[in-house]
């Protein structure tokens, strides 16, 4: 073993190279043991078709109520907007509901919908854009009399 005070190789007793070594390797043994568990929270978002609406569904530690906010960002020039906070009960391990995205209705903006346990301080996000209601419709087209 080297002896960085003396500079020197040294034969000290395998017993401090052996507590040497554990205290070395504790650290990493407490850190496995502490690695963050699966997900307790799980999110699924989607524009609800016909509405100004977004549908969520996911799974959560059964018999909570989850804190659900939806954020929209409008442009990077102007700041986060809080939309709307809600509560969402579990019944059997899963969630689901609808929120509406008023006046979230600039197209092309960017929604955020956080989903938080309060009581394991667990979370999920989904982000989706706003769009239209409704599927393109045909007066919705450009009509071929048009010509561009």
């Amino acid at each position: 073993m080297y002896d960085a005070a003396t500079m020197h190789i040294s034969s000290r007793s395998t017993a401090a190279l052996l507590a040497v070594t554990a205290a070395l390797c504790a650290p990493l043994a407490v850190r496995a043991a502490d690695a963050p568990a699966a997900p307790l929270i799980t999110l699924t978002a989607a524009r609800a078709v016909g509405t100004e609406a977004v549908t969520i569904s996911g799974t959560a530690p059964s018999g909570s109520t989850l804190d659900v906010t939806l954020y929209v960002r409008y442009s990077r020039d102007i700041p986060t907007v809080l939309v709307s906070r809600s509560s969402v009960a579990t019944s059997g391990g899963r969630y689901q509901a609808t929120l509406r995205t008023a006046p979230a209705y600039f197209r092309d903006a960017l929604l955020t919908v956080v989903v938080r346990d309060p009581a394991s301080g667990s979370d999920a996000r989904a982000t989706l854009n706003v769009a239209a209601p409704n599927v393109p419709a045909p007066p919705d087209d450009t009509p071929a009399s048009v010509s561009h």
